[in-house]
């Protein structure tokens, strides 16, 4: 009947729309809306399609045999998918899940407790995992480590002792200002400047700087707001940054380093070729030099670097070689590669 009929075509156009907000999940995250029996994707985005799009337009509508197809253009709020993806732990999930160690330091080189726990709070929210704070000073106590963020080697030393692979670091400081006339309350302001390091290379993931004004009862109350106030403003740029960065990544590939042992300069040249036809999810490799039987490479490369060691390793007898993976880390991989006879 007609009410059949209009049901059918609504549905249809309800199909258009769940795939115009698949395409957008992966525009966002490659690969995700491949996965079909991804039940969090399901509950959580591809069934409230209507919240995503803000607008539509009807473009075809045809009947096939007994079933109803629709083409529609439509407007997706990319932002609000990539705030929940984010929230889900999505895109967390495709970066292997980074633990996060913040060693922001006050005015005085102590941990800027006031910041640092505002900061990870708005991150948290937000799906981020951070290294716990009571963990991190026990460390830092047991160990006897200085933290000083110029110095990257204490801050590799730190954040490896805590297993973390992102720090932040910087300085969040809050200074005396003036006495508000007529009152005891005390203005402080803040002073903040901090860097998100992707420890593995030493690579900045984002910055931010900020000042503000917090007026408290007593000089530690207007300190501590200043800072707090500093930290939410700071917040979701740092946040957006970060995701950006790893979005980018995601999307186009990180880059890896490869250090190879056992190959000649005409088996190396072969080891660069063998990898881009056999190694799928592999943008482009560069070869970075040879000295004797050793070589190093760069890859960029679509996922982890444990998922290269893994293609690399299961693929090497199409490749045409013998390889033992020696280790990796979060960017670099190393083995030893032998020419098959």
């Amino acid at each position: 009947d007609g009410r059949g009929e209009a049901n059918a075509i609504e549905r249809a156009i309800e199909s258009a729309k769940r795939n115009a907000v698949e395409q957008a999940v992966g525009s966002i995250i490659h690969g995700v809306a491949s996965v079909g029996n991804n039940k969090l994707l399901e509950s959580k985005i591809y069934e409230n399609t209507t919240g995503y799009i803000s607008s539509y337009k009807v473009l075809e509508i045809n009947k096939n045999t007994s079933v109803w197809y629709s083409k529609i253009e439509a407007v997706v709020g990319v932002d609000m998918i990539q705030d929940n993806l984010q929230a889900m732990g999505i895109l967390m999930d495709r970066k292997s899940m980074p633990l996060i160690v913040v060693l922001v330091i006050d005015e005085n080189g102590d941990l800027s407790e006031s910041f640092n726990v505002q900061l990870e709070k708005n991150m948290g929210d937000k799906g981020f995992k951070f290294v716990n704070s009571s963990s991190l000073r026990k460390i830092m106590r047991n160990e006897n480590y200085d933290i000083d963020f110029s110095d990257s080697d204490s801050v590799k030393k730190i954040a490896q002792s805590t297993g973390a692979q992102i720090a932040v670091v910087g300085k969040a400081g809050a200074s005396y200002f003036t006495t508000i006339q007529g009152t005891a309350m005390k203005s402080y302001r803040s002073d903040v400047a901090i860097t998100a390091i992707n420890i593995a290379d030493y690579s900045v993931v984002a910055r931010a700087t900020h000042q503000a004004g917090g007026v408290g009862g007593s000089d530690k109350d207007a300190h501590s707001i200043a800072l707090v106030k500093s930290a939410d403003s700071i917040s979701d740029d740092f946040i957006s940054q970060i995701v950006n960065k790893w979005q980018s990544e995601v999307q186009n590939g990180t880059e890896y380093t490869i250090y190879v042992s056992g190959l000649n300069f005409d088996d190396s040249i072969d080891f660069e070729d063998a990898l881009k036809k056999n190694i799928g999810n592999i943008k482009n490799v560069y070869n970075r030099g040879i000295a004797g039987d050793s070589s190093r490479y760069v890859i960029q490369y679509v996922g982890t670097s444990r998922n290269l060691a893994v293609d690399i390793n299961s693929k090497a007898k199409n490749m045409g070689y013998q390889i033992i993976i020696n280790g990796f880390d979060d960017k670099t991989i190393t083995l030893k590669a032998s020419k098959r006879q």
